[in-house]
């Protein structure tokens, strides 16, 4: 059983709200939500900016969206960009600078895809500038897949130097196509002004090949470079053109540390994400193999690139095709990591309805010396199928062949009152014809509230067979950009469901009126003390509530607020509402 609250602008507006979760989604009419991306804004209020496209039907024209959220889930405003005159501005992945993100992507000039960086504020999404980039010459086409800020000595002068680093690919090819003559990774580094400062391009040398898998999909910055992943071309124990594992170390000036790709599976091989330990100089490499149509960690010495086989992994189970997007710190234990990523198809009965969902999240927590499993693990059910007719298709084939959106984050703040996983995912119910965005926001215990499967299981050891890939420094070329950016409609819809057994049932209430002038009032008998917020998700006012459930919001300024009510019990519910 399900219980749907449809929130709109100006109407009665009601979220429930327990604990630290939520999982709500946002949709736009007649259009699909793909390729998203999150990060947290780290200006005080805790929100989170999530960045996608918006497809037409068709999947053929898109444009770029914004929202920021806040931490009860709800959208604070949302924005869409296009380049116009130029064509097909598409994001793929965004990072946060205090009280400004950064987003990157592509962008049509004149018939060839190039890559952009853009600066935007966070507060009200204007964006602030924009440059895009040719790789070695303008007749590539080029895109950026991921992007960090940094301050690492990018100029070896032995002063930091803050800006941007993004990893993606340049090609022969106008769309993603294996088969092109060229496709080559390439990682850009640039100053906070968005001024070129250098580039390396990375490339499989086997001789011979058939395909071209060359791209990096994400970087992370160790204590003495980057470490990148990816795909890379090589031959397999037959002579046999396949993608591999990349593996492959630059410093801070782009120069070749190490390298150590593999190829493992029988297929297709990808890494797609690391998690660097500073404790051991470790870097923990969450890898997707065709072998087992699932997820595996690779350990690496962050000084010498030699593997530790002993802490290293692949995930076996009966069911098929979970890949990894992420991996992330452990709230539980220091000694843990996090993996989560999408199923690419699952069934599942609920209230004696069938459901079928296409990119289900799942959460995964695994001890680092030995990748067992640590306490139950989730998956979260939501019914989706993905929409056919564009090129980063997740699920074309067995798996994606080299885009992994950034799609989940752990967050402690600086008080200790939040500390959660952040996940984004995607819905289309039975009835509806359109992709909508999901958000979650879970505990440590890695359970949403609506319909999840526990997840189950064992990890088995790898072994590789080296591939060779080379880098170096290519030159770039710079051109301003303009983003153009308007508002745009939307609709939110929260999702909970009746507590499982065990759980301790709470009181749903409301609250009244709404909108209000000087006192809001409750209808929660138990109701002991109250919070609220503004729309940035800052704190505005508390206090404590008698036998009245009344609440003085006379002095708050005109605008939409949340407030927040616990009861005796220490559970809470949360409801936005307007003063006037």
């Amino acid at each position: 059983m399900k219980t749907k609250l449809l929130l709109t602008t100006l109407t009665f507006l009601m979220t429930f709200y327990m604990a630290a979760q939520y999982q709500s989604n946002v949709s736009v009419a007649n259009e699909h939500y793909h390729d998203l991306n999150q990060t947290i804004i780290n200006d005080g209020s805790d929100d989170i900016m999530v960045a996608s496209n918006l497809f037409d039907p068709s999947m053929t024209n898109q444009v770029i969206s914004l929202k920021r959220v806040n931490t009860f889930g709800n959208v604070v405003w949302a924005m869409e960009y296009d380049a116009l005159p130029l064509l097909n501005a598409r994001v793929f992945d965004i990072v946060n600078r205090f009280d400004l993100v950064y987003i990157t992507g592509s962008v049509d000039v004149a018939g060839i895809k190039r890559v952009f960086i853009a600066e935007i504020e966070a507060a009200t999404g204007v964006v602030l500038n924009t440059q895009y980039y040719d790789m070695v010459s303008p007749n590539f086409n080029s895109r950026g897949l991921h992007l960090e800020y940094t301050e690492s000595d990018a100029d070896g002068d032995g002063a930091p130097d803050p800006g941007l680093i993004v990893a993606g690919f340049f090609s022969d090819c106008y769309n993603l196509d294996t088969t092109c003559a060229t496709n080559i990774g390439f990682v850009l580094r640039t100053d906070a002004a968005l001024n070129f400062m250098w580039a390396t391009e990375v490339d499989g040398i086997a001789p011979g090949t058939s395909a071209d898998y060359d791209f990096v999909n994400r970087i992370t910055e160790t204590v003495d470079g980057y470490f990148l992943t990816g795909s890379a071309t090589g031959l397999n124990s037959s002579g046999m053109t396949q993608q591999g594992v990349l593996a492959h170390k630059i410093d801070f000036m782009g120069n070749l540390v190490w390298d150590n790709s593999y190829i493992f599976g029988n297929s297709q091989d990808v890494s797609v994400d690391a998690y660097y330990d500073a404790g051991t100089n470790e870097i923990y490499m969450l890898t997707n193999y065709s072998i087992s149509h699932y997820f595996g960690v690779t350990v690496y010495n962050n000084g010498t690139g030699a593997i530790n086989f002993t802490k290293s992994w692949y995930a076996s189970s009966g069911d098929l095709d979970r890949y990894g997007f992420t991996i992330m710190e452990s709230l539980s234990s220091p000694n843990n990591l996090v993996i989560v990523g999408y199923d690419r198809d699952e069934n599942w009965t609920s209230g004696g309805t069938s459901f079928f969902g296409q990119s289900n999240v799942f959460v995964y927590e695994f001890d680092k010396a030995t990748g067992n499993p640590v306490g139950l693990n989730y998956q979260f059910l939501v019914p989706h199928t993905e929409p056919t007719g564009d090129e980063f298709n997740f699920w074309i084939g067995q798996m994606p062949l080299i885009y992994y959106p950034e799609m989940s984050f752990v967050y402690q703040n600086a008080t200790g009152t939040i500390n959660d996983y952040f996940h984004v995912g995607y819905r289309r119910n039975n009835s509806a014809s359109f992709t909508a965005a999901e958000l979650y926001k879970t505990d440590p215990s890695k359970r949403n509230l609506c319909d999840n499967l526990v997840l189950n299981i064992n990890p088995v050891g790898i072994s590789t067979l080296t591939i060779q890939v080379s880098s170096a420094l290519i030159p770039v070329f710079t051109s301003p950009l303009a983003l153009n950016m308007n508002g745009y409609n939307y609709s939110e819809d929260l999702c909970d469901t009746v507590l499982s057994t065990g759980d301790q049932e709470i009181e749903t209430g409301v609250i009244y009126p709404n909108p209000v002038s000087d006192v809001l009032y409750t209808t929660i008998t138990n109701a002991t003390s109250y919070t609220i917020y503004d729309a940035m998700g800052r704190k505005v006012a508390k206090g404590s509530l008698d036998s009245s459930k009344a609440i003085d919001v006379e002095s708050l300024i005109s605008g939409i607020y949340f407030v927040t009510i616990a009861d005796e019990n220490r559970q809470t519910q949360s409801f936005k509402f307007i003063k006037k």
